[in-house]
């Protein structure tokens, strides 16, 4: 199930623009409830089996990722710790917009891009659906509000606050 923000990134990606995918919860209930590193193993077994039950888009699909070395995943880490301490830099709330916050990421379920766009549209920034805005923005809000924002409300076991039913994301 794609949010409005969802969609927004496919229309991008598909205007020539890149994005980096994460497993996130809406992967996890359409692989039933499984991680990642369980899917991955199922379906790694199945290409290796090549049972009737392994379907070949298994090893269409392994053939597809990519596999990141850990100087990859570093400079990936170092711009992602760059980027979150310029947002923290630059995003400040106050009481009203952190109950705003709040009430997006908690009683609508919004993802961490969903906050992010939304914020932006509502405050007119500059960064749009970025994850990571979304996260400093849910973490800022949170703080100011005497709470975590990894822990619930903020966050559940599904991924993010999600009471009165909430949106997809995260």
């Amino acid at each position: 199930m794609l949010d409005p923000d969802d969609e927004q990134v496919i229309k991008d990606c598909k205007a020539g623009g890149g994005v980096l995918v994460t497993w996130d919860r809406v992967l996890r209930e359409a692989a039933g409830g499984l991680t990642p590193i369980e899917v991955m193993q199922q379906v790694m077994q199945q290409a290796r089996e090549e049972t009737p039950e392994a379907p070949p888009e298994a090893k269409a699909e392994l053939d597809r990722l990519l596999r990141l070395s850990p100087e990859q995943l570093t400079v990936m880490a170092d711009g992602a710790n760059e980027t979150w301490e310029r947002f923290n830099q630059h995003i400040r709330l106050d009481k009203p917009r952190a109950k705003v916050v709040r009430h997006l990421r908690v009683m609508q379920g919004f993802s961490w891009r969903a906050v992010a766009r939304r914020c932006a549209l509502l405050w007119k920034a500059p960064w749009g659906g970025n994850q990571i805005a979304g996260m400093v923005i849910c973490e800022q809000a949170a703080k100011m509000l005497g709470e975590d924002f990894m822990k619930e409300p903020w966050n559940t076991e599904g991924g993010r606050g999600k009471a009165d039913g909430g949106r997809e994301g995260s």
